[in-house]
């Protein structure tokens, strides 16, 4: 127990004179707020003396205490300027005020979390609350959790992303995606993909609410399982329909989908995944329409499954895909 006294004496003599530490700071912060006894706080006579002024010297609370007394029959107790705790608290007021601070700023900017995936495959990200964040290549997210009764946790999206979110009734969960979309939430899970122009989600189960601040009519969307609120940056219109969610999620599997699509387009979609350049022997072969699933981690299995498609011949030549006619 002694022990323990002396190591406080000595923090609160380093934190008085100027050099302590934030680790040390922190500690007597953490002292202080177990609300100790008086008894376990040093004299004030044991600290050195740093001039700090918000410390009244003992000479003048003595003079000021004596005043009182001659103008008052009250029972004399010993003033709460004389009494250790105070005296002390009151020289570390600017010095745990500060440290406060930046404990704050420092706390706050350890919650907020950055995410890239610059690879070729579908990267999972587990939140601290247990939710889940699988995203798509060439997406990031920035991750941030407030904490408190009415702490928020909110995500910053440029991509595509898919969510599995805990339910917490308290904390409610916001995703931000690009052209001013937000989509609240409790507990569920959806996709959103954000694009220049074009914002879309897809709920796979559970609700959420989805909200344009650039809409001509800003009304918060409701979605149930199997639609999806689209939102067109150019149109300012944010609607919603009933889809395949399968479809709209496959990249989740490393998949990509296509319906009804052009081959140039299709092609086009490959040559970006894979960082190929594509080159067509002619019009009529970038016109042809494709439905379908490519998979985006198998490249010559791709190519397989556009050949057999159209009795194609594709070639790989170092980074460029050339699409022809197959020769018979």
């Amino acid at each position: 127990m002694e022990e323990h006294k002396d190591s406080i004496k000595f923090l609160f003599k380093k934190m008085v004179e100027g050099k302590s530490t934030p680790a040390e700071r922190l500690q007597l912060l953490t002292w202080l707020g177990n609300n100790p006894s008086a008894e376990e706080f040093p004299a004030v006579e044991d600290l050195s003396d740093t001039g700090n002024k918000l410390l009244m010297p003992a000479s003048e609370a003595d003079r000021v205490w004596n005043n009182i007394l001659r103008q008052t029959d009250q029972t004399p107790v010993v003033p709460l300027w004389k009494r250790n705790g105070f005296r002390i608290a009151a020289a570390l007021v600017p010095v745990i005020g500060i440290a406060s601070l930046v404990l704050f700023f420092y706390n706050r900017r350890d919650q907020q979390q950055y995410f890239v995936n610059n690879t070729h495959y579908v990267q999972t990200i587990q939140l601290k609350d247990g939710s889940a964040i699988q995203l798509k290549q060439h997406s990031r997210v920035r991750v941030a959790f407030t904490n408190g009764r009415a702490g928020k946790r909110e995500v910053w999206l440029q991509g595509e992303a898919f969510f599995n979110v805990q339910q917490q009734a308290t904390h409610p969960f916001t995703v931000h995606a690009s052209n001013g979309v937000d989509i609240q939430v409790l507990g569920t899970a959806f996709n959103v993909n954000t694009e220049e122009t074009h914002t879309a989600v897809v709920l796979n189960a559970g609700s959420v609410s989805v909200k344009a601040a650039n809409a001509h009519k800003p009304v918060a969307l409701q979605l149930k399982p199997g639609e999806m609120a689209s939102f067109d940056a150019n149109t300012r219109v944010l609607s919603a329909e009933k889809v395949d969610t399968l479809f709209h999620t496959s990249w989740k599997y490393n998949l990509m989908a296509f319906k009804n699509e052009s081959l140039k387009l299709v092609m086009h979609q490959l040559g970006e995944q894979y960082g190929y350049n594509v080159a067509f022997e002619n019009a009529i072969q970038e016109n042809l329409l494709f439905t379908g699933y490519l998979p985006t981690d198998n490249l010559r299995q791709a190519i397989l499954t556009i050949e057999q498609s159209f009795n194609l011949k594709i070639d790989l030549q170092q980074k460029s895909i050339y699409i022809k006619n197959k020769s018979f």
